[in-house]
């Protein structure tokens, strides 16, 4: 009898263990961190508040080649499981059909004061992306960031 308890306690012990994994391939930087090894790296910028797990969403304007445009933040962040293309910015539009992501953007440089990145928006109908694509620079104030998600 008490070995069989013994066997079932080790057992829920292990199949507890084997639950708890969980995945990520993003690592969290506060914008001060940032230095010259992250060029080049694929990164999303979390803006305003810290927006992870869902709790938070944010607007930000920005420049795309002379057009200005606003993005909410989508972030698929439980805690646990946290991958990089989950995690893009939304243009907020009033065309149904089609849908504005900002995605994959690249560290170009940094300076004090800011993040410079080449950025790619991606066009999607009903959620099936299309062909075309939009890549363009830009930049954030690092004041306004609460962490930059690096692609490891």
């Amino acid at each position: 009898m008490r070995r069989n308890f013994l066997l079932t306690v080790i057992g829920l012990l292990c199949l507890t263990s084997l639950m708890a994994q969980d995945g990520s391939d993003i690592r969290y930087y506060e914008s001060n961190n940032l230095d010259s090894t992250l060029i080049g790296k694929y990164c999303h910028i979390d803006f305003g508040e810290l927006s992870s797990r869902g709790r938070v969403i944010d607007t930000l304007e920005i420049n795309v080649i002379g057009q200005t445009m606003k993005f909410y933040e989508h972030r698929e962040d439980d805690g646990f499981n946290n991958w990089f293309n989950k995690q893009y910015l939304i243009r907020v539009d009033t065309n149904n059909l089609l849908s504005t992501r900002l995605q994959n953007s690249k560290i170009d440089s940094l300076s004090a004061n800011k993040i410079y990145v080449t950025s790619t928006l991606g066009y999607y109908v009903n959620e099936s992306p299309i062909d075309t694509i939009t890549v363009f620079q830009h930049w954030y104030d690092r004041v306004n960031i609460s962490k930059v998600l690096i692609k490891e």
